[in-house]
């Protein structure tokens, strides 16, 4: 089993909403695919039964060991509470969502002094809810690079589709291309990765 960690200190920059959607493309692809609500806010676990061809596994049963899938993604809570040492010395990969602004290039410094204080071995940053046409600048991307952790390829947009990913079975659910493509890309750069 592969295990996607999707972590950030810092609140309101998408964990819930790649989390989701990279679940049901893996699940699409064909994968048995399960996910991790670490989250107190609960808000994957409110609609697990919504969910196509992904299982809701606790924290508990993943710490355990008690998981059967081929891929498990785990959406974190965005504070360092007890579980997360925890989950990310179980994980192979990392996600780092950032939206591409001066502020949350600066608060990333929480997040990779837990990151490097795990023993993951692989992680990246995804520049997440990018206007469109709305260049990321080379400065916020300098200042991301400071942190040693690679940074992702594929870009993922500021969509309506992303926001209704929950009533919609994720973006596939949509009709929504770009965004459709968007995570498709995420997914498979991800997978080339791990």
């Amino acid at each position: 089993m592969k295990t996607i960690t999707i972590l950030q200190q810092k609140g309101g920059v998408g964990k819930t909403t790649l989390t989701l959607n990279l679940a049901l493309f893996f699940a699409k692809e064909g994968a048995k695919v399960a996910i991790c609500d670490a989250d107190s806010q609960g808000s994957l676990t409110d609609i697990a039964d919504m969910l196509e061809g992904v299982d809701l596994v606790s924290v508990e049963r993943v710490l355990a060991g008690q998981v059967d899938a081929q891929v498990l993604l785990i959406d974190t809570s965005p504070r360092n509470d007890i579980e997360l040492p925890k989950l990310l010395a179980i994980t192979d990969y990392a996600l780092l969502p950032v939206r591409p602004g001066y502020l949350d290039a600066l608060a990333m410094k929480a997040t990779a002094t837990i990151l490097k204080a795990s023993s993951v071995p692989k992680s990246g940053i995804v520049l997440n809810q990018v206007q469109h046409r709305n260049s990321v600048t080379r400065d916020v991307l300098d200042m991301l690079a400071k942190f040693d952790i690679p940074i992702l390829m594929t870009r993922i947009g500021q969509r309506v589709s992303y926001t209704r990913s929950a009533m919609t079975n994720g973006v596939f659910g949509s009709d929504d291309e770009k965004a459709q493509q968007e995570i498709s890309l995420l997914a498979m750069e991800i997978h080339y990765h791990l």
